[in-house]
Formats: structure tokens, sequence, C-alpha cells
């Protein structure tokens, strides 16, 4: 390839990358010329294939800019024609109906009262400074007490620790239980989050699973078993709002969980993310308040709800919480100050009521547009799962379609989906199935986006 070649393909990568976004200014062509060590006719050259390509526009004596990308499939994306290669971390919010993305739609948020409670929270940061402690900051813990409590759930103070979001709440938690127990073996409830497997195979863990087909309770007696031939440290769950699926489990079922574990000796890590985003009349109770013995390692955030960006989250650790403070210290040392000390001036002033009323109540009227769509559009057989919680809607299709491999032609229209064998370890993925985020469905400027899903769906091989 030509030196015109690289440089085009290396902006063409920055762009498709995000790593340049719509609107950035490109580098002048005098300076690329000097990094590059080329010609103005060279960069020139390159600037006019990205322009071909659209990616960048010319500006009248001001240079070059990015543009808004195209929502066709990036061509660097490691996706194969039938789908696999598909990572989460692939499904980002660039195109215009990223439904397969992982996070909630920022724009649901409102932002503004935590702002707020972060500039005032500020003025005290000089001598909170010095009592930034490795389990938390003592305001937030304190607040996070009294909101359990005030729901039903008791925490013991001492026992809950402050960490860098909720995924380092689940890292230490594995990492205790693994340690304390001598098993290398995890028992987890599936369908769950990619994120989870991802974290458990860089500690080397071995993973078993336990399906859990949505509307069915667990079954308990498989469960067992596998406890009797894995021997493993610990059992994974989330109870509330399950990723993908956006189910609880009813209240027989955990408290039958919890008694199985203890019969076993064997610790739970709960996950417990989503909880606030409840849409009935209040949230459920987490695995953690049928706790009698300390064995449920309760973790939790707001990284989901309130403060997205913000990486605060919690561990209830009961009776590892030493090991876990230990692991703590020698990991992250502790969590960035600031970050807690907004979250505990917006808990204290109540302003986050509101903020999670009205986030619950767009979520809401999210899903019931998107399934109302669905159920019109979806081929006969489709099966929609209600949640009860959460921005996951999941979807299954008539036995024998192949989600994954219909993937590549509906991001070729701008839109995605998060195929179900993501979800599973299971040896035969779930290929019918797909979560479909609802906090970024907007039925007024998307009206035929799910007509367009529907035909993408229906597409031969």
């Amino acid at each position: 390839m030509n030196k015109t070649g690289q440089l085009s393909q290396r902006f063409r990568h920055a762009i498709e990358q995000g790593h340049l976004r719509a609107g950035d200014r490109m580098p002048s062509l005098r300076k690329v010329c000097q990094d590059h060590k080329i010609s103005i006719t060279t960069a020139q050259r390159a600037y006019a294939e990205l322009e071909k390509l659209g990616l960048i526009e010319s500006l009248p004596r001001s240079g070059f800019r990015v543009l808004a990308r195209s929502s066709a499939l990036p061509s660097n994306l490691p996706l194969n024609s039938d789908g696999s290669g598909i990572r989460i971390e692939h499904l980002t919010s660039a195109l215009p109906m990223p439904w397969g993305c992982p996070y909630m739609n920022p724009a649901l948020i409102n932002t503004t009262p935590l702002n707020r409670a972060l500039t005032r929270a500020l003025r005290d940061y000089r001598y909170a400074l010095s009592g930034n402690a490795s389990t938390g900051y003592e305001g937030l813990r304190r607040e996070l007490t009294l909101r359990y409590l005030a729901q039903g759930v008791e925490l013991d103070g001492d026992e809950l620790l402050v960490t860098c979001g909720g995924m380092e709440a689940l890292n230490l938690a594995i990492r205790a239980v693994t340690k304390l127990s001598g098993s290398q073996a995890m028992l987890v409830l599936t369908p769950a989050f990619p994120a989870l497997f991802d974290q458990l195979d860089q500690l080397g863990v071995t993973v078993h699973t336990l399906a859990t087909p949505p509307g069915q309770p667990l079954d308990l007696e498989r469960m067992e078993q596998l406890i009797l031939q894995h021997q493993p440290a610990g059992i994974l769950a989330m109870a509330n709002f399950q990723h993908p699926t956006g189910l609880t489990m009813s209240d027989h079922d955990k408290a039958s969980l919890l008694a199985l574990a203890d019969r076993h000796r064997l610790p739970i890590i709960e996950d417990d993310t989503y909880r606030e985003l409840y849409f009935g009349e209040s949230a459920p109770l987490p695995l953690k308040a049928y706790d009698q013995k300390g064995s449920v390692l309760y973790c939790s955030s707001f990284s989901k709800s309130l403060a997205p960006g913000y990486r605060v989250g919690w561990i209830a650790a009961g009776r590892y919480r030493d090991s876990i403070l230990g692991l703590k210290l020698c990991s992250s040392l502790s969590t960035p100050l600031p970050s807690q000390m907004a979250l505990a001036r917006l808990l204290s002033g109540g302003q986050h009521e509101d903020m999670l009323s009205l986030l619950r109540s767009r979520l809401q009227a999210n899903w019931l547009a998107m399934s109302q769509q669905l159920a019109v559009q979806m081929p006969a057989g489709a099966r929609q799962i209600t949640p009860q919680g959460g921005y996951f809607l999941w979807l299954e299709l008539p036995e024998g379609s192949d989600c994954r491999a219909r993937l590549p032609a509906a991001m070729q229209r701008g839109m995605h989906f998060a195929p179900g064998s993501l979800f599973f370890r299971d040896a035969q993925p779930r290929l019918n199935a797909m979560r479909l985020n609802f906090s970024y469905f907007d039925p007024l400027q998307q009206h035929n986006g799910v007509a367009m899903l529907a035909e993408s769906l229906a597409k031969q091989d």
C-alpha cells in the first residue's frame, strides 16, 4: 500500500473507532506533512480519499472536519457473514438504532441534580481528604445504609465497602471466595451478561452454568447435582431484573436458593445493579435480605441508574468483609472521593427520588412502545419476555432461527441487537434469541425501525 493509502486508512480507522468524532477538526495538511514526513500532495490525496468516503468535509479557509459516521457496518469490525466473532463491546451506540448496546441511553438521565450535588460537595473536599478510607467515604456509606433500611433491607454498616463501580465489586467477590475455598470453579445462573464471563475467564475460573428458562422456577435438584459434581467456590446470581431478561426471581426461589447454598456452605455472589429500575410499586428484596449467616456477597452500583460514568459501586461482603478489604487495598486502594461525595450529597438531599421516578417512567414508556411494535412486526411464533424492570427486552424467535447470522444485515441498515448466544456458555447456544435495549428506542424518530429489524431477520443467510 502506498503512503496515500496508508495515511487515509489510518485516519479512517481512527474515525470508525470513535477516536475522531463528528465535528472534530482534522489535523492541518501542514501538520500531517510534518508528523508523517510526507509531501503536501500525498496529504491532499489522502484527505481527498476520506472526502470521497464521506468521512470528512472541507471547510472554507478552515481545514477539514469529521462528518457524522455512516450507518454502514464498519469495515474493520471482526464480524463474519454468519455473525460469529461479535463481542458485546462491538455493539456501541455509534449506529442510529443501537439496540444491542449494553449501556443506558444517557439522553434519558437528568444529570442536573447530580452536577449541582458535585459542585456543592466539593466545597468540603479538603476536609474530607483526611477521612478517605479504603472502606469508602463515610457519608456515602451512611446514606446507602439508611436507604436500604428504608426499603426493608438491613445492612451492617461495617460490612459495606465502596468500590470502583459494580464490576470491581464482583471482581473482589469472586477473588475472595475462590481464594478462601481453594476451588477455581463457579456456578453461574444463565443467561448472564457477557462481561461476567469475561471476568471469570481473566481470573482463571472454570465456569459451570445452570440455565434458568424465562418464567420457570429454579431447578434446585439440578443445581444440587452440579454443586456435588463440581464443588464450586460459590454461586453467581442476579435475582432482580436479570440481565438480559429483566425478570425477577420469586421470593420462594430466593429463599430456597439461599437455603441450598447454606446447606452446602457455599457463598452466593449477588449482582443487584438494576434494582432501582423497577416497573412495579417498589424495589424487590434482594437475596441479601434473606441472609442470616453472612453468606451473601451483595454487589451493586448506581452506574445503571443515577450516575453512569461515576464508577461508584459497593459490596456488602458479610463474613468475607476482611478478605475483600485486603484485596481492595492491594488493587485500587480506594475509590475516587469526589464522585462518592457527590452521590452522598444527592442522596442526603432527596433529589434522587425524583430522578429515579422520572427515569423509570421513561424506560417503561419506551418498553411499551417497542413491545407494541414488536408484537405487530415480528414473525408468528416469536415470543417477548415481559421485563419487570431494567432496560432490556428478551425476544425469542421460532426454533431454527439464527439471530446471530442476521446481525450483519441489520447493522448495514443502521441498527444492531445482542444475539442470545452471548449470554450463555452452553454447548448449544441460544441462536434464536436476542436482547434489545429499549432505552435507545425512540417511537417518534424510529417508527420504522422495528419493521426494518423484522425485514433484516427475515433475510436468508
